[in-house]
């Protein structure tokens, strides 16, 4: 192992004592791995907002910050509120489970998501060409033809499940097109991506915890491999162009390894959060048929209704800090060394920021204000992809399915976590499908 602390086995700190000196109150009530909270939190959240904006959960020993300015506060202070723990599991690995990770001798690095000023500044830095125009230039068409494809799949159709047949597969041949991963690997790979998020922010029983283990494992020795071999063998690739550049710059302080676990975050935010994007923005516009409607007729709306779906139901709905000193939040005093979760999602609805805020207004004009990105230096790089492949993905089915509509009566599944949201099926129906 290496001889810095694992962020994936280390438990996170109780400051409960065992006697949870803060339940009661919407702390005992809060629950975000079940109904009702899972299929719709956002009834719970606004009254979280109106008589408890801060409360302590003893189920996951978190303080919970559900205000849109105490959230954007949290996020853009990493002196007070650090990020290493964003990747330690919510509900810590039994014994046997880490003896598991453990044996494969994993070196494990911080990366962008768990790690502070001046690392996080300094992997920032060495990462500067990933999101570049230039190479958005590059994906754009990849993204339309590969979008087309999907779309061209359901020619002979009247329904579908667009989650499963279009929006499961597009994002990761876009991602996996820049990282050089061959496409036949994208069903491993999604697979993959699932259970890290229950590992990680899930509340799996200890016997599923270890089930889970050694998938994990592959999933990151696959990332290491991966590295190798472009190295070996580059492509063109922003893996391969980050192993050149890493050669040829030899920055201090930034190994081979760094660039493996990049390659691990990128593979679960670059296209699991662009498939629940995808499916709860368009399950938004469907349901509110007449914001559909709207799009159809003017295409010029659909940069302005990618932000109103990041805002009405982003993707990753809450995310964590952990804090380094004593501080206060809405007049609660929260000790040091306290995990926060700091609730993206009742932010993006908190009606002292935005007007009518459960009402999805493709037309609204602070939709950009939403926090689904993060904010402060954390705020997050994929982005502007993000944004690119919604704005080619709406664009190609306003023009090519304007009878599309929503198969009445089903309800959306979401996987119990606290972070990630999306439903993995949404049925469809439409009339025609237009040519490219």
């Amino acid at each position: 192992m290496a001889d810095h602390e694992n962020f994936y086995t280390r438990p996170p700190v109780d400051v409960s004592g065992g006697k949870c000196p803060f339940s009661g109150g919407l702390g005992d009530e809060f629950n975000p791995f079940e109904d009702p909270y899972l299929s719709n939190p956002w009834s719970f959240l606004e009254k979280a907002r109106r008589e408890e904006p801060i409360f302590y959960s003893p189920l996951i020993n978190h303080w919970v910050v559900t205000r849109y300015d105490d959230v954007r506060r949290v996020l853009g202070d990493p002196e007070s509120f650090s990020n290493r723990m964003s990747q330690s599991p919510v509900k810590p690995w039994p014994k046997e489970a880490i003896e598991i990770f453990e044996a494969r001798g994993f070196p494990l690095i911080p990366n962008l998501n768990n790690s502070d000023p001046p690392e996080h500044t300094k992997l920032r830095a060495f990462m500067r060409g990933a999101f570049t125009p230039r190479k958005l230039k590059w994906l754009e068409q990849p993204t339309r033809d590969f979008f087309n494809e999907a779309i061209d799949d359901l020619q002979g159709k009247q329904s579908a499940d667009i989650v499963k047949e279009v929006f499961h597969d597009t994002p990761a041949r876009v991602l996996f097109k820049m990282l050089g991963i061959p496409d036949e690997d994208i069903a491993m790979v999604k697979g993959w991506s699932e259970g890290r998020a229950l590992l990680t922010w899930g509340r799996l029983s200890d016997e599923e915890i270890v089930a889970q283990i050694p998938s994990f494992c592959d999933y990151l020795q696959y990332c290491f491999d991966r590295v190798d071999a472009l190295e070996a063998n580059p492509g063109e690739d922003y893996i391969s162009e980050l192993i050149q550049q890493w050669h040829a710059e030899k920055p201090e302080g930034i190994t081979k390894q760094n660039i493996a676990v990049m390659l691990f975050g990128l593979l679960m935010a670059g296209h699991d959060t662009t498939t629940n994007l995808s499916g709860n923005t368009v399950r938004a516009l469907l349901t509110h048929r007449e914001q559909w409607e709207l799009l159809c007729q003017d295409p010029s709306l659909i940069p302005n209704a990618v932000e109103e779906g990041l805002r009405y139901e982003g993707s990753v709905i809450a995310w964590r800090r952990v804090t380094t000193r004593d501080v206060e939040i809405a007049g609660v005093e929260v000790p040091a060394n306290s995990m926060v979760l700091v609730v993206l999602g009742s932010a993006n609805r908190d009606r002292s920021h935005f007007s009518d805020p459960d009402t999805f207004d493709i037309r609204r004009e602070n939709a950009r204000d939403h926090l689904s990105f993060s904010f402060g230096p954390h705020f997050c790089m994929g982005s502007p992809l993000a944004r690119l492949e919604m704005k080619v993905y709406l664009e190609e089915l306003t023009r090519r399915i304007p009878s599309l509509r929503m198969v009445p009566g089903q309800k959306p599944d979401y996987l119990p976590n606290t972070s990630h949201r999306g439903s993995s099926t949404l049925l469809v129906e439409w009339d025609r499908i237009e040519p490219r």
